[in-house]
């Protein structure tokens, strides 16, 4: 189809229903619609047009191997959580810290086993810092500050091992296939990292607070009234925040009606009828309580995982390049992502059979594990029938027409990230913030000849911003509630930093898309 102003629709209608629901799913779906709609206007042609579009894109090899990797990330993750191999390692961290200085440095390297997921790393670390800490009386907002900017900026910077990773390749694979680029999607990944500006500034900055800054240590009693309330975040890849919540609301004292009940809950026939609005706890977690902690369940399958996607990206085309790191360029990223990953779960299911490990906990960990991701995978599915239904409306055609005569290539990096910070801080999601500007982002750079590294870089950034600094969360939800910070506040604190680490990233948006 000829491109034209009513291309821009579905997008048109995605990002203002994102930022006033909070959510992205439903922004995502009803743009889908109007595009199958427009495509065909007829009573039941809309929605045959959008399952064909979500089939369509599920039948992709590329598309659907990203699925099961996200899915066996999650099984990965459940499975070390369910043996006690985050138990042990956080037993280990508790035995062998003595100073303030000790303390913070191992924290920072506590990343090197837990730089998985983020939410993984702050259900996994806080807690134990949170007590060490207490113990050499440094204040809560700071240590909660180095875990948190330990969590999403740095995740978004590591190119291997994690749950992004495997959705970063997806998004520029699938937002990019118009273009001719040249490289693999994960090469161009490899070369957009120097641009995550925001992600690399407020790391540096962390640093210097963390080790060079004499900030004054208060520590005095909280006030109940300050801890964090329950609210929803926007969009979860886990539940592991809800749980924290339902921890956080147990300490408190309950509220109780005029008939002497507690709110939220009534007696039936049956016994006790929970709100059904209230959020359930965490299986995973629950059932983690009752195992051994074992340190060398975490570190054993995450020394697999990484030892087998290098050693698998490099075979992928070690024939073909001279070097090691030649062969990583050049490889079929993805694929090896996930024939590492389906190794790793084989020889981790072996290894804990042979320790003896209940069947059932095994398969629960998996199973549960794995279920967690299917939000993620539900996301991406209707991001590449977006992107395909756009580009059936000339979406692509357009912009190249119009934008690309008008907004000049150094604009357009600054200009989305800005845009994107404000979205991924209004709806709390980073993926959701990725998914909605990256196929925009390409399609303009396509358009006024921009460097395709440089923006994906800043779309990156933006999604990190608001990962980070919005409290909506589920980073700052998790870790406020962790640490028993009052909510607001501590986003406050936060927002303050990213503020100013932000404005410098934009300007240098300008100036390397002026350089490029």
């Amino acid at each position: 189809m000829e491109g034209s102003i009513w291309s821009l629709v579905p997008f048109l209608i995605v990002i203002p229903l994102a930022i006033l629901t909070r959510q992205v799913l439903p922004g995502l779906l009803a743009g889908l619609l109007v595009g199958a709609y427009m495509m065909n206007f007829t009573p039941l042609g809309g929605v045959e047009a959008a399952m064909h579009y979500i089939l369509t894109s599920l039948e992709e090899p590329d598309n659907l191997r990203l699925l099961v990797f996200l899915y066996g990330f999650g099984a990965f993750v459940g499975l070390v959580r369910v043996t006690g191999g985050v138990a042990g390692f956080a037993d280990w961290m508790n035995r062998r810290i003595r100073s303030v200085r000790g303390a913070f440095g191992l924290t920072w390297l506590s990343s090197a086993v837990t730089f998985m997921a983020p939410d993984f790393r702050i259900i996994t670390i806080g807690p134990v810092m949170k007590r060490i800490f207490e113990r050499l009386k440094v204040s809560d907002d700071k240590v909660a500050f180095v875990i948190d900017v330990t969590s999403t900026p740095l995740i978004a910077l590591i190119p291997v091992g994690t749950a992004f990773v495997g959705y970063m390749v997806g998004l520029i694979a699938d937002s990019s296939k118009h273009q001719d680029l040249g490289v693999s999607a994960y090469q161009l990944l490899l070369k957009s990292i120097p641009f995550n500006f925001f992600s690399i500034l407020i790391l540096i900055y962390a640093l210097y607070r963390t080790f060079f800054s004499k900030e004054a240590e208060p520590k005095g009693e909280e006030d109940p009234k300050d801890r964090p309330p329950h609210i929803r975040t926007p969009f979860r890849a886990s539940p592991q925040v809800a749980y924290l919540e339902d921890m956080y609301r147990s300490d408190q004292p309950a509220k109780r009606g005029a008939d002497g009940q507690e709110e939220g809950i009534k007696e039936s026939g049956a016994g006790r009828e929970q709100d059904p609005d209230e959020d359930f706890p965490d299986p995973v977690d629950i059932v983690a309580k009752s195992a051994q902690p074992r340190m060398v369940n975490l570190l054993l399958p995450l020394a697999l995982l990484l030892f087998f996607t290098f050693f698998l990206t490099w075979w992928d085309v070690h024939l073909k390049a001279r070097t090691f790191f030649g062969a990583m360029a050049q490889a079929n990223a993805s694929r090896a992502l996930l024939e590492a990953l389906l190794i790793t779960l084989i020889f981790t299911l072996l290894w804990y059979g042979w320790k003896k490990q209940p069947i059932q906990r095994i398969l629960f960990g998996f199973l549960q594990g794995g279920n967690e991701m299917m939000g993620v995978n539900v996301l991406l599915a209707l991001v590449w029938a977006l992107t395909e239904v756009s580009t059936d409306l000339g979406f692509i055609t357009y912009t190249e027409r119009v934008v690309g005569g008008v907004v000049p290539s150094l604009w357009i990096a600054p200009v989305l990230f800005v845009l994107g910070c404000i979205i991924s801080y209004v709806i709390g999601s980073t993926f959701g913030a990725w998914a909605i500007l990256m196929p925009l982002g390409f399609s303009l750079a396509a358009s006024a000849d921009a460097s395709l590294p440089l923006i994906a870089g800043a779309v990156f950034a933006s999604g990190s911003f608001g990962g980070f600094a919005s409290p909506l969360s589920d980073n700052t939800v998790a870790m406020a509630t962790v640490m028993k910070l009052p909510l607001m506040k501590y986003a406050h604190q936060k927002l303050k930093a990213s503020l100013i680490v932000g404005g410098v990233s934009a300007v240098l948006y300008a100036v390397a898309g002026w350089l490029l």
